[in-house]
């Protein structure tokens, strides 16, 4: 099961980070993926960044139409209900959202995680 946690990191002043010394720069976004989850909406602040449906893979940057800049006091919660998945604030990107069925995990690394339920057809 995944653990729903909290996302502090400190700020950038690039458009991207590099993963390592000598690795590849990552793109400064924040990577969102469902995997079986329910259709969700991100937050920032009172500003939604996404809308996710089950099994959706999409990216957002602070160079997007409409995103405030950082750091994001992020609320993930469900569509439906609007029931609370996870929060966090991110201060600097990349980050990664995970969505593993109900399960909700955010980190500064790409997260590995489980493929998850199927969606509903």
């Amino acid at each position: 099961m995944l653990l729903a946690s909290a996302l502090v990191v400190s700020a950038c002043s690039g458009p991207a980070v590099s993963s390592s010394p000598s690795g590849p720069a990552l793109p400064a976004v924040l990577t969102i993926d469902s995997r079986g989850g329910p259709p969700i909406q991100v937050l920032a602040g009172s500003t939604v960044l996404a809308q996710v449906a089950c099994g959706g893979h999409l990216t957002v940057g602070p160079d997007d139409a409409n995103i405030p800049p950082l750091p994001w006091n992020l609320v993930v919660r469900t569509e439906s209900d609007r029931t609370i998945l996870v929060t966090g604030t991110i201060s600097a990107l990349p980050a990664w959202l995970v969505l593993v069925g109900s399960d909700a995990s955010l980190g500064s690394l790409p997260v590995d995680a489980p493929s998850g339920p199927p969606c509903p057809s």
